[in-house]
């Protein structure tokens, strides 16, 4: 008798053990929310594209960045804001004292006219805290023209003008005409020969200063057999015109390249080169060494004429097969290319110190007919 008794309190014990520990966790959570701080989760770094943990208290965050919300009472989470906005998060990973989310590219980023809050909505409440989306750096994707005359109306075509401060070619500022977050149109200035094309924006937090867009630099062509592509960033103008609906500066053609009045990247005119057959060269000379820094760079647009498309042309200096510079025509379409002077360098070719030859030869066995426009040297400093 002893021993039933016994036995039904230990049992009743055991069920009000498990009684409350299921009361417990029904509770857990079903307060108030409160945030304590949010917190960075991975980190990467300039010299790596990998990805560590970080976890570092933060007030402020990137757009497609992940964070950490860490405070109490949040299981039963239903949204979080970011100025204003509902931002998807995943359940899967909250816990009563932590949430994670990402900052989508949607949420708008911090100014005078956003509230600049996160913000938790759960079951039992809402707790909000400071948090600055940070605006990303201004990206140039595109420029209508890569030269012309004071006065001439460029659009800038990119991403994230939002806070624009101002346009700059080179050192020079430019007279901004209209502008928008994607679309930017200003006056070209006077005095200016060549220079990098500088979008600067300002924010409450983030914007800067970016230049660009970046150009195709074909694949370099070299004699220890290593072939690479590259890019190259835009620079506007020319430091050496050596075609602007005219040759210039004592330069003159070599092979069947005519000035053809009905196609132009802009202007009046572009240069017609008709190639004559396979590994046909046509190009452009001039009876002097004209001296170069190591900064330099060729700059030119191509139009693939019909039948063109995929066609192979090499570029080259001073009469140098060595080391060239693949371009794959585009037919129907104009395409803007800068060639820094520093990819055609390898054992046999040093970097140039005077340019009097450009060569343009046809690579693919074909008698190929493109139009050429804007052809020059840059000279530029970094």
């Amino acid at each position: 008798m002893k021993n039933l008794k016994l036995i039904s309190f230990y049992c009743l014990l055991s069920c009000l053990i498990v009684v409350g520990i299921s009361s417990c966790k029904k509770e857990e959570g079903n307060g108030a929310p409160t945030i304590t701080r949010v917190r960075t989760i991975f980190q990467s770094t300039q010299n790596s594209q990998a990805i560590t943990p970080f976890d570092s208290t933060t007030n402020a965050g990137k757009i497609d960045r992940r964070y950490a919300i860490i405070g109490n009472n949040l299981l039963s989470t239903k949204a979080i804001y970011l100025n204003g906005v509902s931002i998807y998060f995943n359940a899967a990973y909250a816990s009563n004292t932590t949430l994670q989310f990402s900052i989508p590219t949607t949420t708008p980023f911090s100014s005078s006219a956003t509230d600049n809050m996160l913000k938790v909505v759960t079951a039992y409440g809402e707790a909000s805290i400071p948090f600055i989306i940070e605006q990303p750096l201004p990206g140039i994707e595109m420029v209508n023209q890569l030269a012309g005359n004071a006065g001439d109306i460029i659009t800038i075509t990119g991403t994230t003008f939002d806070g624009l401060t101002g346009v700059t070619f080179g050192t020079v500022p430019a007279t901004v005409l209209t502008k928008s977050p994607t679309v930017i149109t200003v006056s070209v200035p006077a005095g200016l020969k060549a220079g990098s094309i500088m979008v600067t924006t300002k924010a409450t937090q983030g914007g800067g200063l970016v230049s660009g867009p970046l150009l195709l630099s074909g694949t370099s062509q070299l004699s220890d057999n290593v072939k690479a592509a590259h890019q190259a960033g835009a620079v506007f103008g020319f430091t050496t015109p050596i075609f602007e609906d005219q040759l210039e500066n004592s330069w003159y053609t070599f092979g069947d390249a005519t000035v053809d009045p009905t196609l132009q990247k802009r202007g009046t005119a572009s240069m017609k080169i008709a190639f004559g057959g396979g590994y046909d060269n046509i190009g452009y000379k001039v009876d002097v060494k004209l001296p170069v820094d190591s900064s330099a760079a060729m700059k030119f647009s191509l139009y693939g004429g019909k039948g063109t498309n995929g066609k192979k042309v090499h570029v080259l200096l001073n009469n140098n097969y060595n080391a060239s510079t693949e371009i794959i025509l585009v037919e129907g379409k104009w395409t803007d290319y800068i060639v820094p002077f520093k990819f055609l360098v390898d054992a046999k070719s040093p970097l140039v110190t005077f340019v009097n030859q450009i060569t343009f030869q046809e690579y693919s066995g074909n008698n190929s007919v493109f139009n050429i426009d804007d052809v020059g040297i840059v000279d530029v400093k970094p």
